[in-house]
């Protein structure tokens, strides 16, 4: 399943020589929707160079902004576009980047596998389940759907650092941390899914590289916004059919390592 992220990439406009500084080394962090394709174009990098010295840190999107901003990363990995908020924060230290689209990824709205008769879901019953209106009202899935159980909705997700986060609250309020925060949130894309595949009646919300990487622990759900249910996948991600879920990864450079070290510059000849 490893195989579906790459899939998504349209193409990794950042260099694989860009990964890695040789001797002077280089610092990711970021969003951990990103970490497995890093990982990957940082092993490719290091097969020609050993000695290559790397730290990454995959602490939500909005670390990597931070950490961006104040000057203490080379590149930060994003699950959405830099705001305006932390785009003031870079300028008021100088801090200057060069803004790459990485690839295509999606929110994932992921249940439990025992939980058959929960197999799709609309853009309306998102609202209901996921709005903020809905904060501190414990509900019932018979209220979401008439045909579904009494089984209680179990709500869990990103916390509020994630970028995952901020794209899926934008999709059910028009605003990003504007949702329900009666959830049980986690840092890790992996926490929500082993949550998620051990609680009946449990809905959460991963990104498509996450869920690939765990598709046998949780059913993903299909998303109708109108035209009928439309299963996640490359292909419907790629080709819009997924809609509002569907989003592009980032990368960030620091421009000053940018301008200063030669490498990252570089085109790969090869791989």
């Amino acid at each position: 399943m490893k195989r579906l992220f790459r899939l998504l990439a349209l193409s990794l406009v950042l260099p694989v020589s860009a990964i890695a500084q040789g001797q002077a080394g280089i610092r990711i962090s970021g969003s951990d929707t990103l970490e497995p394709l890093l990982e990957a174009a940082v092993a490719q990098y290091k097969k020609g160079h050993a000695d290559a010295a790397l730290v990454m840190e995959a602490k939500g999107t909005s670390t990597g902004f931070s950490q961006l901003c104040e000057n203490r990363t080379d590149l930060a990995m994003a699950s959405r576009p830099i705001n305006g908020k932390e785009l003031a924060a870079c300028r008021s230290k100088n801090v200057a980047f060069v803004e790459m689209p990485v690839a295509w990824d999606a929110v994932v709205l992921v249940a439990n596998r025992n939980d058959g008769w929960l197999r799709d879901i609309n853009l309306a019953e998102l609202r209901l389940i996921w709005g903020p209106e809905s904060n501190g009202k414990k509900l019932a899935w018979n209220q979401i759907r008439a045909a579904y159980p009494a089984t209680p909705v179990a709500l869990f997700g990103l916390d509020q650092k994630s970028g995952t986060f901020d794209f899926f609250s934008t999709v059910i309020s028009g605003s990003p941390k504007v949702m329900r925060s009666d959830f049980q949130d986690a840092t890790e894309h992996a926490a929500v899914i082993d949550r998620v595949s051990k609680t009946p009646g449990a809905i959460g919300f991963v990104s498509m590289a996450a869920y690939a990487e765990n598709a046998s622990k949780v059913a993903a759900l299909a998303v109708d916004e109108g035209g009928g249910p439309v299963i996640p996948s490359s292909q419907s991600v790629i080709s819009g059919q997924y809609g509002k879920l569907a989003r592009l990864t980032f990368l960030y450079v620091n421009k000053a390592a940018y301008d200063g070290r030669p490498q990252v510059r570089r085109t790969p000849t090869g791989a």
